[in-house]
């Protein structure tokens, strides 16, 4: 029976864990902080999809589910589904909390050590992984990486950290789970113009906060939206924000074609100045400009990463022309390979910044890249 380590008990980790020990693998999975963790940071932000949508196959006969037409917060989430999934009997006792994976690479294999050279397919993983007992080596035949986008890109122009920004930290919020009413009444900036951003505005303008958003598109209405949307979550937070930037009320500003230049320290806040010799006074920044993969304990293996979204390069190039998740196509073995036999990145790191993600294609791709390993 060949090892299979899974990184992340996130959705796709669950999904790949059990799809894994279903196909006969002994699986581990490392799970850095608690199952669930990722989606618990959305707070009370709720899914745009179904609950149908997004529980992995065979759930349904291992703990017992909310109504498939449910549309679930994170935290609903993870409590209804991902935390009983996580001890069911398959998973029971394979699932590790708090193991932090710090390196992964080839057992005695160096990253440019016969690349591409059936050779290297003969070596098994070593993952080196911070315990709450300390540091210890785990080995696998195969390894998935579903340790999601964990990283906050820069909210300064051109995705690049903005002069200030790193010492402005305290007071920059990244994830909508930090929006409570803590923020009441005070002076909050947001950057960016995706789904994110149009769930922030909601919740900030029900807490009695004086919003200014910059947006870097010049349209009344910012937020994208898919016309005759299948998904009605989505339609709902997208016009609602597009309406309130197109008539903003007292407590909206909206600052458009904007980028932020720098952040500095002042009066009782923070002074952030944009293009356009714009100047906001802010007591918070809300940045919601994206997340990237941490590809930072994967650096000694031979993986093909696209360039434009840091996500897996064959996905990305089989992706290349989508621009709605529920329009992205099926993709085969090869597409799905990492250039690093037996290792592949799933689930939401796999597409990286690309913003087509789904959970049900990312299960699909998950059984695809499984039925492909050697048992």
């Amino acid at each position: 029976m060949k090892k299979l380590v899974v990184i992340g008990a996130g959705p796709s980790g669950l999904a790949a864990a059990l799809g894994a020990v279903k196909r006969g693998f002994d699986v581990t999975v490392l799970e850095r902080d608690d199952v669930g963790a990722s989606l618990r940071r959305w707070g009370a932000t709720r899914l745009f999809s179904p609950l149908a949508m997004n529980v992995p196959a065979g759930a349904a006969e291992l703990v017992a589910l909310p109504p498939g037409d449910a549309i679930m917060t994170g935290n609903e989430f993870v409590d209804a589904v991902l935390a009983p999934l996580a001890t069911s009997a398959p998973l029971a006792g394979r699932v590790l909390a708090r193991h932090a994976v710090l390196a992964v690479g080839r057992d005695r294999l160096c990253r440019g050590d016969y690349a591409n050279h059936p050779l290297r397919a003969e070596r098994g993983f070593r993952l080196v992984v911070d315990t709450p007992h300390g540091e210890r080596t785990f080995e696998a035949d195969a390894v998935l990486d579903a340790s999601g986008t964990l990283l906050p890109c820069a909210i300064g122009a051109g995705g690049i950290v903005a002069p200030g920004e790193r010492a402005a930290r305290e007071r920059i919020v990244c994830s909508l789970g930090e929006l409570d009413a803590r923020l009441a009444n005070l002076r909050v900036l947001i950057v960016g113009h995706g789904h994110s951003a149009a769930n922030a505005l909601h919740v900030l303008g029900n807490i009695d906060a004086r919003v200014v958003w910059a947006v870097r598109t010049p349209n009344l209405r910012p937020c994208v939206e898919v016309a005759s949307d299948p998904l009605p979550e989505r339609q709902r937070v997208v016009a609602t924000a597009n309406e309130l930037a197109a008539k903003p009320p007292a407590w909206l500003r909206v600052e458009r074609r904007a980028h932020v230049l720098a952040i500095e320290p002042g009066n009782n806040g923070l002074r952030v100045s944009l293009t356009g010799d714009r100047v906001v006074e802010v007591d918070r920044v809300v940045g919601l400009t994206g997340a990237r993969p941490d590809l930072s304990f994967v650096t000694e293996l031979a993986l093909d990463i696209s360039p434009a979204t840091e996500g897996a390069g064959g996905l990305a190039r089989g992706l290349a022309n989508v621009t709605d998740c529920l329009a992205v196509p099926a993709l085969g073995a090869s597409d799905l390979a990492s250039g690093e036999p037996g290792f592949h990145l799933v689930g939401a790191k796999s597409y990286g910044r690309a913003r087509t993600f789904l959970l049900k294609t990312g299960y699909a791709q998950i059984d695809t890249i499984l039925d492909g390993l050697d048992r």
